[in-house]
């Protein structure tokens, strides 16, 4: 359901995502279905007593972005697009990237808790889409961290009723990997394919989600499952699983979380979180090949 502010020409609609209210306004002309596609499944009305754990503006405002003076924490070339950097000013942190090198620059500030943000585009642009996806991907990961959730890099499969989140970098075979389980293990379903998410309820169980972001493969399921294992994958010549605990399970999660070094407490928070979970469930490092055995392999030793 979408509720309307005619005083301000704008609109807002809710969507829960790993059980967490992220609320956006936009444009009162805007197609939400069109600028968020991937968020249809999520979209919902908000409980009174749910605190919105992120909101998120989009206005057309033209800003001057040569006269900036900013502290320059990161930039990288080829990260979200052609060019990203994440600056900082006392309260805030502002993210400019460019999705073609000399093409127009696209922005979203928010405050250090990521909880409120804007994004400034005109929602026309051809690149409209991919450009709030990966904008609202960076809000919700790092506000999501207070309430004990960790959004993470990994293509998750489903299996009787208990997901398993294969880690990597990136070409690593993630999805290679998820195509031979449900190719191989009958009963597996494809949950996420690149960035699901870990929730430790209030209960103490660790849960994962579907989410709206899920890379190149379109599957966003409105869905948890108990999350049963955690396993980072390599390239190798032979298939070996080795099992990790303690400090080891720790690293073979940690590379995969979404996390921003430069802000202490959300990555002293991030790396709690990461801890909790490795405690609670079985972590792994499988040196595969893309095929069938790898797969048997990883399931024998997961469940």
């Amino acid at each position: 359901m979408i509720y309307s502010d005619l005083m301000q020409r704008e609109k807002r609609v809710w969507y829960r995502i790993a059980g967490h209210l992220m609320e956006l306004t936009v444009p009162e002309e805007s197609n939400v279905d069109r600028l968020f596609p991937s968020f249809k499944p999520f979209q919902c009305v908000p409980d009174e007593n749910q605190i919105t754990v992120c909101a998120i503006r989009l206005i057309t405002e033209q800003l001057d972005f040569e006269n900036d003076t900013l502290i320059i924490l990161h930039e990288e070339f080829g990260l979200i697009g052609y060019w990203f950097c994440l600056k900082e000013t006392t309260g805030q942190y502002i993210i400019d990237t460019q999705f073609l090198e000399n093409g127009p620059t696209y922005r979203i500030t928010s405050d250090k808790t990521f909880s409120k943000a804007t994004v400034y585009m005109n929602p026309g642009d051809k690149n409209a889409v991919n450009i709030l996806s990966s904008f609202t991907s960076i809000v919700f990961a790092q506000s999501a961290i207070m309430h004990k959730t960790l959004l993470i890099h990994a293509s998750v499969i489903e299996k009787d009723g208990l997901g398993y989140a294969f880690l990597g970098k990136s070409g690593t075979g993630k999805s290679t990997h998820s195509s031979m389980w449900l190719q191989y293990i009958e009963g597996s379903t494809l949950l996420n394919d690149d960035n699901p998410a870990i929730r430790i309820e209030s209960d103490g169980s660790v849960n994962v989600y579907g989410t709206p972001w899920s890379g190149k493969t379109h599957c966003y399921k409105n869905r948890k499952v108990a999350l049963r294992a955690l396993v980072r994958l390599e390239k190798a010549p032979t298939n070996n699983y080795v099992r990790k605990q303690g400090v080891e399970a720790l690293l073979t999660l940690l590379p995969s979380c979404s996390s921003m070094p430069w802000n202490e407490k959300l990555y002293s928070e991030m790396c709690n979180i990461a801890t909790e979970v490795v405690s609670n469930v079985r972590v792994g490092l499988l040196k595969c090949l893309p095929d069938k055995e790898a797969a048997i392999i990883c399931y024998a030793e997961s469940k």
